[in-house]
């Protein structure tokens, strides 16, 4: 990553991964530094897992606030909620109940360190197959609908804080063609700025 050249490309704000499932993603501390330094907005992401221990996962949300120095100016942290076949397999809605537990545990837990709702990233789609949950209606909304506006938005919500609206983005100082592109609800500085913990 090229963070003066992604800063110059007009980003403002980003979120890097924090951890995949059970695992702490090791250029995370390197990347959010990076980021901050060159004037970017940051938050974090946690990408929960139904192959992995929850208790083990939520754990690992709680040890990297420390780790990464997660406090006031930053965006809430994020919980991605959405399904993995390629590594878990095809969603099988038996697990649905023992997922939105884990999910509801770290919610809580995230809730607890900050004193704000954490940002819940999902799918309208997946969240049908997951009964269309109410109880994540306080959390703000950060959903993924690569069509034309208005995004379709899962039931629970009537209006989305940032809405990712391509997975296939070119942005100067990231590599590749596959980077999640994202808007937030308000193309202003200051409300962006209101979004962050204090």
């Amino acid at each position: 990553m090229d963070w003066p050249r992604v800063r110059a490309a007009g980003i403002d704000f980003c979120f890097v991964r924090a951890a995949y499932g059970d695992k702490a993603d090791v250029n995370a501390k390197a990347n959010l530094a990076a980021a901050k330094a060159v004037g970017i907005t940051c938050g974090v992401y946690h990408f929960l897992r139904t192959s992995k221990d929850a208790t083990a996962q939520v754990a690992l949300m709680a040890a990297l606030f420390d780790s990464l120095g997660i406090g006031a100016g930053d965006l809430p942290p994020v919980v991605d909620v959405e399904d993995n076949p390629a590594f878990d397999g095809p969603w099988n809605t038996a697990n649905n109940g023992s997922y939105l537990a884990m999910v509801a545990d770290w919610v809580a837990t995230v809730r607890a360190k900050t004193g704000a709702a954490p940002v819940v990233y999902t799918r309208a789609r997946f969240w049908r197959q997951l009964g269309s949950p109410t109880g994540f209606a306080d959390c703000p909304l950060w959903v993924a609908n690569d069509r034309p506006a208005p995004p379709d938005l899962p039931s629970t919500w009537n209006a989305f804080t940032f809405w990712q609206h391509s997975d296939s983005g070119t942005i100067d100082g990231m590599p590749g063609t596959a980077n999640d592109m994202n808007y937030v609800m308000s193309d202003d500085a200051a409300a962006l700025r209101a979004l962050t913990l204090t």
